[in-house]
């Protein structure tokens, strides 16, 4: 079997190639669910050649909920990019990036042939991005989970200073979302909408 050549670029959000990594705990599985290092032991052992140099590279199982590669560069040096050969198949790819901020990239589906040269760039958001991504979904599901609604407010207002979310712009999407949702039969989801928008409104005015 040809294997592909995958590399892999560790990139900021503006694009640039991430610099100050010194540690990277890279997934690679294939979009059936399973782990390239299941898959196929010998990705490990041709990486530890490619990497004879470096400090780790290492399977770490079960690793912050998933199996991963752990790669360490010299002492004193940085890593933004990493050659993998894998065999032809479709794949999501992503990492943690140990650089002292936000750590998970965003995830990449690629999809390679025998003997394809394939390139996949994972962008580092900031910490605030990432927070203002999941901050809808997380308190949609805080309210579906049945909080008291104190407990409900004090998640509201730590996450909105982490994604510094003002009061009053997090009213007009919450606006925004409810009109989205008017006419569909997701009754539920239109009731917790509005019970956030509740809680945010009584909020005192520091949010603002």
């Amino acid at each position: 079997m040809s294997y592909a050549n995958l590399n892999i670029w560790i990139r900021y959000s503006d694009c640039g190639l991430v610099t100050d990594c010194w540690m990277t705990d890279l997934v690679i599985k294939t979009c059936g669910g399973d782990y390239l290092v299941d898959m196929d032991t010998t990705v490990i052992e041709k990486l530890r050649a490619k990497y004879a140099d470096h400090e780790k590279v290492e399977v770490l199982p079960n690793y912050q909920g998933e199996t991963r590669i752990r790669i360490k560069p010299p002492r004193g040096e940085h890593i933004n990019h990493i050659e993998v050969e894998v065999p032809p198949g479709c794949y999501v790819v992503w990492t943690r990036v140990c650089h002292g901020r936000n750590e998970e990239t965003n995830k990449v589906m690629v999809i390679v042939g025998c003997g394809d040269h394939a390139c996949v760039n994972l962008l580092l958001n900031s910490v605030e991005t990432c927070t203002n991504e999941v901050l809808h979904p997380l308190l949609v599901r805080a309210v579906e989970m049945r909080l008291p609604k104190q407990e409900l407010g004090l998640v509201a207002e730590v996450m909105m200073k982490v994604a510094e979310k003002p009061k009053k712009e997090l009213i007009v999407e919450l606006g925004q979302r409810l009109e989205e949702v008017r006419d569909r039969k997701d009754t539920e989801l239109q009731k917790a909408i509005g019970t956030i928008m509740e809680i945010v409104k009584a909020m005192p005015g520091k949010q603002d």
